[in-house]
């Protein structure tokens, strides 16, 4: 019992330890945007697909050389040579790159949500850990005082030995309780410290502030799957991107039917010494599609693969919108439960235990039943913080997949 006693008081002191500067959830996802490796990461791929675009549309680099005509009299020339596409293959090269950076933009877009889900579930889940752990910590004290008052009426002959024997019993299941606790709280910080990617970042102590519970709006997602399916073919990234990528698709496989088009080889030599003295010579080269199958077969995989990522793309959205009307009624059943929980239980809970605490007091009640009526409490508040680190869960990863807010959380930097 003494150990256990020592644990928790070092818990409790441990709680003392967090950073004295108390950071809002507003401040905290700045940070993340600017320093989170997973953003950084997709901002430079995107800026790398980005600066190929000008690329794709360029000629190769010309070839240059020396030439020697030997007619009884060498002559050496100097050459110089370039290949020139059919200038529509240039511009659909462009266009199916720029389409590909555009899916690599929205893929970034898609990166910062997921960030942003991440540190408002990590918060509110610290949040919830640290209200839980405070609870823990009244209920002992509670406890301890329901063992003094069984004492006292022990000794005065007014209750038996095992009243007593019941508290420590359950003052010892708190005490696990609290360490386990300790232990979930402790990792929730370092998951958030992760996220956000700053190494200077100190753990929250938000257990003396009181989160108000995210209001949401369901008239964002009401309606028939045409119109929310066109809501987010605007707004979705994930949708963005996909659709970015049947254009691309597109225009590959247009491409893959021009390859049919000739291309240019112009060559220019020009003496460099020996007769004729103003010798030099133009040429110009033109290919010819010979080898056809050979086109025939790119051209068909290019047509192939744009029709996967039409099927891919038409998979995606409605998956997507399964998943948005999943996720809206799991939302709304949160609220309703939370709003149960702030109006109905926790107020019958905390009367059943006042009504039980005055009359274990007054001799008019058994301590099992004043343990239950503490028991209830502490398991309805608990669940009160559980059912909202939920609640919060599903709002952000309904806003994650949609690509826009549904609720009242929304902040100066938000992602757009």
């Amino acid at each position: 019992m003494k150990s256990i006693l020592m644990v928790s008081m070092g818990i409790a002191l441990s709680c003392h330890t967090f950073a004295s500067e108390r950071r809002s959830l507003e401040d905290i996802l700045e940070i993340a945007y600017k320093n989170s490796p997973a953003i950084q990461s997709s901002e430079h791929r995107a800026n790398a697909e980005e600066s190929l675009i000008s690329s794709s549309a360029a000629m190769d680099d010309p070839v240059i050389g020396i030439s020697t005509l030997d007619r009884n009299v060498k002559t050496r020339y100097g050459t110089i040579s370039q290949k020139i596409r059919f200038p529509n293959k240039y511009f659909l090269q462009k266009k199916a790159q720029s389409k590909r950076a555009d899916s690599f933009k929205s893929n970034l877009d898609m990166t910062r949500l997921m960030v942003r889900q991440e540190v408002i579930s990590l918060y509110y889940s610290i949040y919830s850990v640290q209200k839980i752990m405070g609870l823990t910590r009244a209920n002992m004290q509670a406890v301890k005082d329901f063992a003094r008052i069984a004492e006292k009426k022990y000794a005065a002959g007014n209750s038996t030995q095992g009243d007593s024997m019941k508290a420590h019993l359950e003052l010892t299941q708190l005490e696990l309780d609290l360490i386990n606790l300790k232990q979930e709280e402790d990792s929730l910080q370092e998951m958030l410290k992760a996220v956000v990617g700053e190494d200077s970042f100190e753990s929250l102590n938000l257990v003396s502030l009181k989160l108000p519970v995210p209001d949401f709006d369901t008239n964002f997602i009401t309606g028939s799957d045409s119109k929310l399916e066109s809501e987010m073919l605007q707004k979705s990234p994930k949708i963005k991107a996909q659709v970015s990528v049947v254009k691309e698709s597109e225009y590959r496989s247009k491409l893959a039917k021009w390859e049919y088009a000739p291309d240019f080889q112009v060559q220019y030599q020009q003496r460099l010494a020996g007769e004729p003295v103003d010798s030099h010579i133009f040429s110009v080269g033109i290919t010819i599609p010979l080898w056809f199958w050979k086109k025939n077969s790119k051209s068909s995989a290019a047509n192939s693969m744009k029709m996967a990522q039409e099927f891919k793309l038409n998979d995606v959205t409605r998956r997507l919108i399964a998943k948005v009307r999943d996720l809206s009624g799991k939302v709304e059943s949160g609220k309703k439960t939370l709003k149960i929980y702030e109006t109905s239980l926790i107020p019958q809970a905390q009367g059943a235990y006042n009504s039980s605490r005055a009359a274990y007091r007054a001799s008019k009640t058994s301590f099992l039943d004043l343990l239950d009526s503490e028991r209830s409490l502490y398991r309805v508040k608990k669940g009160f913080y559980k059912s909202l680190r939920q609640y919060i869960g599903y709002v952000t990863k309904l806003e994650t997949q949609l690509g826009f807010t549904v609720s009242d959380m929304n902040f100066k930097n938000e992602v757009r």
